[in-house]
């Protein structure tokens, strides 16, 4: 599909999506986006965990061409498709299914190719690829008295800690400590311990594998930063929670198709302050290594020891100066809010994916209005 001429060149608004219907897809259209991040089960067959225990995987071209022209028909553009997290779990855990889930993403970059889909996402973070991710386990900790509820792993809750109440994800590194200290070895780390050079050299064997298959298929491959960006996180020792880290990823095996989903709101996590994060983000969008943005804004950064994901205009960095910086790199991928904070009365973030939405298509119109003066 060629997009609308008003955004070719321009950042998109975007959703992430697993569900395709067309009540799904006019909603999208009705808040405003312009790009889908095709998820899990709604690129068909290939985007199932089922697909892991056939023996290889059928060419999935035809279903993924089929998706492309569903989302297509409502006037969208697939930018991406993102595999589930748990389809790279033998390759980070160093698991016997690992070899399994290399040769099927190899199936799907190059039925990508076939299908005109420019881009695929897929997870290089192993605490992520396991099932359940935390509070489904035995033993996680009991919430503090302003928890809401559990988040995604240790030193992680929601909390009233928005205006008025809204409900935020949190994140502290003291009760990282405090939550592994107390939580059974088994929920922490069932994969055991991971150090570094042990996943640089699973992650290095995977893009050496990958590479030249979305070179030849002419697909961009990436993934995201380590979220949270701790040094060490559930019996892991994470190598993408620093630019520099980021940097030798996509350096791994040179490559123009070799690059990232980069969440804007981890990229700030991991440093000092937003100077940080604006230089960390003209350095990869420099290079067009930028194939996809999680649109965030935090108060707060791991390396200071607390950040909580906050509304677009209350965090720490300018989101307007990120869509300039953005425009003069021409970048034009997705804008793809991420982690809904919790409004009263919201159901499934309906409410907070429409004010995300907004407020994006709001910082791209006055992107606009500025250059035209």
């Amino acid at each position: 599909m060629t997009t609308a001429p008003d955004w070719q060149d321009w950042p998109k608004p975007a959703l992430h999506l697993s569900d395709l219907s067309d009540a799904s897809l006019r909603h999208a259209v009705q808040l405003g986006a312009v790009g889908i991040n095709v998820q899990g089960a709604a690129m068909g067959p290939c985007g199932t965990l089922e697909i892991l225990s056939q023996p290889e995987t059928p060419d999935p071209a035809p279903d993924l061409e089929r998706m492309r022209r569903q989302v297509e028909a409502h006037g969208l553009e697939v930018l991406c498709i993102q595999l589930p997290a748990q389809a790279t779990n033998g390759v980070l855990t160093g698991g016997p299914r690992s070899d399994r889930e290399i040769d099927h993403l190899c199936a799907v970059i190059r039925g990508a190719g076939k299908a005109g889909i420019p881009t695929v996402f897929y997870n290089l973070t192993p605490w992520r690829s396991t099932d359940p991710w935390w509070r489904g386990n035995p033993g996680v900790p009991d919430l503090g008295p302003d928890d809401v509820r559990h988040g995604s792993g240790p030193g992680r809750y929601y909390k009233r800690a928005g205006r008025g109440g809204a409900i935020l994800n949190t994140h502290e590194t003291r009760r990282v400590h405090e939550d592994e200290e107390r939580t059974p070895e088994e929920t922490i780390a069932p994969y055991g311990e991971i150090d570094a050079e042990t996943l640089w050299d699973r992650v290095r064997y995977l893009y050496q594998r990958i590479i030249p298959v979305a070179e030849a298929a002419g697909v961009n491959v990436g993934a995201h930063p380590n979220d949270p960006p701790e040094p060490r996180f559930r019996g892991v020792e994470q190598i993408h929670i620093t630019p520099e880290g980021l940097q030798q990823l996509i350096d791994l095996v040179p490559s123009p198709r070799s690059g990232l989903l980069l969440c804007i709101g981890t990229l700030h996590e991991m440093g000092a302050g937003p100077a940080d994060t604006m230089a960390a983000l003209d350095s990869f969008l420099g290079q067009k290594k930028v194939f996809g943005t999680h649109f965030r804004n935090p108060k707060g950064t791991a390396r200071n020891g607390y950040y909580q994901e906050d509304f677009l205009d209350e965090g720490d960095l300018d989101m307007f100066e990120v869509i300039r910086l953005m425009r003069r790199h021409g970048f034009s991928g997705g804008l793809d809010p991420d982690h809904a904070q919790g409004i009263e009365g919201d159901q499934g973030a309906r409410e907070a994916w429409a004010w995300q939405l907004g407020y994006i298509r709001a910082l791209i119109r006055a992107a606009r209005t500025a250059e035209r003066r």
